[in-house]
């Protein structure tokens, strides 16, 4: 069976949110930007996501915006999943999420208070995607890249550029290189022993 997780990374900005003290609802809420609709249905004409049976997403509206193109392809329902949503910052107190994501590229088990490190969301993808190798057909996941790089980071070789980013390699490609994306689709190709192939599509 395959596996597609996907994150749409282009979000609304220039809001002003009445609870700017809450951060994690203000990244749940934080819709898709013009831009990030036009990628949603790209997405969904990818050529590569076929015979799909089942449509997850995280609860962030980012993840249920993208989704609902590929669900009225496929004509198929979204399920809403908590397991599936974005690595939780916590309590930024003097920092910024900028300062928070290059240390956690560096220490993958740092998180701030109420956070989650890389090794937590990576732990949890990666148990959601085992529970659900049960399934009779494809499915795909409609997450965020800092969960997946999470995931990703249980399987590749870590390394880092000239410029100190971190690197991911997988069977001798580079499946992370820490670069800007419109977005970023990945297919996991599992057979009965487990993952066998991870694809940047």
């Amino acid at each position: 069976m395959r596996i597609y997780l996907v994150s749409n990374n282009l979000l609304l900005d220039y809001l002003n949110y009445a609870l700017s003290d809450d951060l994690e609802t203000i990244r749940l809420l934080r819709p898709l930007s013009i831009k990030g609709e036009e990628v949603a249905k790209l997405i969904s004409e990818r050529k590569e996501i076929k015979d799909i049976l089942y449509i997850m997403a995280s609860f962030q509206s980012g993840a249920i915006g993208t989704a609902k193109y590929l669900a009225r392809k496929f004509e198929l329902q979204i399920e809403m999943r908590k397991e599936l949503n974005d690595c939780a910052v916590g309590m930024l107190g003097s920092k910024n999420i900028k300062m928070v994501k290059n240390l956690q590229d560096h220490d993958f088990t740092y998180r701030l208070p109420n956070g989650e490190s890389l090794q937590d969301v990576g732990d949890r993808i990666n148990t959601f995607i085992t529970n659900n190798l049960n399934k009779d057909g494809n499915i795909v996941m409609f997450t965020h890249k800092r969960a997946i790089l999470g995931f990703l980071l249980k399987y590749g070789k870590v390394g880092y550029n000239l410029e100190d980013d971190l690197i991911l390699e997988y069977n001798d490609k580079i499946i992370y290189d820490g670069s800007e994306t419109n977005y970023d689709l990945y297919e996991l190709y599992f057979d009965t022993d487990g993952l066998k192939e991870i694809n940047r599509l």
